[in-house]
C-alpha cells in the first residue's frame, strides 16, 4: 500500500472539524470513509474504501485528551511500522498511519465487524469451535513474539472473526494512548484479562499468555475466572486469588489454563506457540487441527510443567501423534489391490515414457551418414585450403629467389 502523503499537524486536537468534514471527499487522502464500525478505548474505527482499488479497509482514529498528550501520541505513532512489519493471517495487518485534524490514525486491513465478543454474547460455543478460534488466535499472537513484540491487551472485542477466520487486532495501540488515560483499564490491558505483573508495569511475552489463558477460560466456560464489583477487586483477584473450574471441565483444559494462570511469570508458557502445542494443535501453519479430548493431566504445581496432551518427542513437527495399530485384514487387501493397480499403470505407461527416448536414439542414426559427409567435405576444404596456401608460399619463395 502506498504511503500517505505527510501533513504538518495541526497546533491542537480538532474533533470538531473532524466530525464535520470526515465523510467529506478527500478528508483522507485516497480514502473514501464508508461508516463507522465502532469504538473503544484507544479511539473511533471507520470503515473506508481505497478509491483507486475499491479495496475495504479499517481506519481508527486514536482518542487524545489534549495537545500534550497528542504530541506524546505522535512522537511513538512511528513505532506502529514495527508491527506493520509482521504479516501473518490471524493478524490484523497494519497498512499506514498518518495524523488529520491533529488526530492520529492507523489504517488497518478491514477483518470483519463480529468479534469473539458479538459471538459470545450470541451463545455458548462448542469445545471444537471454542479451541479452533482460539488456536488460530494463539498463532497471531505468536506471530507477534516471533517478532520480539508483545500485544498488552487481548480480549474477545480485539479478535476479529470473518467467517471461521480469527485475527488478532489492536496491536501496538495500547503503548500508543496509555499516557492519555489514568485508569488502569485503559493503559496496559484491561482488569479481566491482565496480568498480575502489568500492575508494576512490567510484563513480556508471559503477559499475553497469561491473557491467552483468561481468553480460553472465557472461550471454554461462557465467563472470565476472575470477576468482581470494582476495577481494584479484579486485579487484586488475579494477583491473589487461585482459579476455580466448573465441574465438566476437562483435566487436560484445567492443566493448561492453569499453566496460563500462573501468578508468577516463569511458570506460565513460554510463548504462544508453546500453549497451542500443549492443547494438542500444530503451531505451524497449514496443518491441521485436531485437539486430544478425553485425555487426564494432573494440574501442576507452580513450578513444574504440566502434562501434555500428547508426547512432543513423538511429533517434533508438532502434529497431534498417532501410534500405528495392527492392520485390519481389510487394511491389507485394499493395500494390495492398489498395489496391483499401480503395477499394472506403470507397465502400460512403459512404452509412453520409452518413446521419447527411443525416438531420440532412431533420429540420431538418421543423421549419422549427413554428420559423417559433412565432417569428410570440412576435412576435404581444409586439406585444400592448406594446398592453396602452400602453392602460394612456394610462387613467393621462387619470385623472391630469382
Amino acid at each position: 500500500m502506498e504511503a500517505l502523503p505527510s501533513q504538518p499537524a495541526p497546533a491542537r486536537v480538532d474533533w470538531e472539524a473532524f466530525y464535520r468534514d470526515y465523510r467529506k471527499p478527500g478528508y483522507l487522502s485516497g480514502f473514501e470513509i464508508v461508516g463507522k464500525l465502532g469504538g473503544g478505548a484507544f479511539g473511533l474505527v471507520f470503515k473506508a474504501r481505497k478509491e483507486s482499488i475499491g479495496k475495504d479497509y479499517a481506519v481508527k482514529f486514536l482518542k487524545v485528551d489534549d495537545a500534550s498528550v497528542r504530541d506524546a501520541v505522535l512522537r511513538e505513532i512511528d513505532n506502529v511500522a514495527l508491527f506493520a512489519q509482521v504479516d501473518h493471517p490471524n493478524l490484523v495487518s497494519i497498512e499506514d498511519r498518518g495524523v488529520v485534524d491533529g488526530i492520529p490514525y492507523v489504517v488497518m486491513g478491514y477483518a470483519g465487524q463480529e468479534t469473539l465478543q458479538t459471538r459470545l454474547q450470541a451463545g455458548p460455543l462448542t469445545r471444537g469451535e471454542a479451541l479452533g478460534l482460539f488456536a488460530q488466535a494463539a498463532r497471531g499472537v505468536q506471530a507477534l513474539h516471533d517478532h520480539g513484540l508483545v500485544h498488552f491487551d487481548l480480549k474477545p472485542a480485539n479478535v476479529f472473526l470473518k467467517g471461521d477466520v480469527a485475527r488478532v487486532g489492536d496491536y501496538g495501540l495500547s503503548k500508543l494512548v496509555s499516557e492519555s488515560r489514568n485508569s488502569l483499564s485503559f493503559s496496559r490491558g484491561t482488569p479481566y484479562y491482565m496480568a498480575p505483573e502489568l500492575l508494576q508495569r512490567r510484563g513480556d511475552a508471559r503477559s499475553d499468555v497469561y491473557s491467552l489463558g483468561v481468553l480460553l477460560y472465557e472461550l471454554l466456560f461462557g465467563v472470565v475466572p476472575f470477576r468482581g464489583d470494582s476495577e481494584w477487586e479484579v486485579l487484586r483477584k488475579h494477583e491473589t486469588a487461585a482459579v476455580e473450574f466448573p465441574s465438566h471441565a476437562e483435566a487436560a483444559d484445567r492443566a493448561v489454563i492453569q499453566r496460563c494462570l500462573q501468578k508468577r511469570p516463569e511458570a506460565r508458557f513460554a510463548n504462544a506457540g508453546e500453549l497451542v502445542r500443549a492443547l494438542g494443535a500444530p503451531g505451524a501453519l497449514g496443518e491441521s487441527v485436531a485437539f486430544a479430548a478425553g485425555r487426564v493431566a494432573a494440574a501442576p504445581a507452580a513450578s513444574s510443567a504440566p502434562a501434555a496432551a500428547r508426547d512432543p518427542a513423538d511429533s517434533p513437527y508438532g502434529m497431534p501423534w498417532r501410534r500405528d495399530e495392527p492392520a485390519h485384514p481389510l487394511q491389507w487387501f485394499a493395500r494390495g489391490v492398489f498395489a496391483v493397480v499401480d503395477f499394472v499403470v506403470n507397465v502400460a505407461l512403459l512404452p509412453v515414457r520409452w518413446f521419447p527416448a527411443l525416438g531420440r536414439g532412431l533420429l540420431w542414426l538418421l543423421k549419422l551418414p549427413f554428420r559423417v559427409l559433412g565432417a569428410a567435405a570440412h576435412l576435404v576444404g581444409l586439406l585444400l585450403a592448406l594446398g592453396l596456401v602452400t602453392l602460394v608460399a612456394v610462387a613467393l619463395y621462387q619470385a623472391f629467389a630469382a
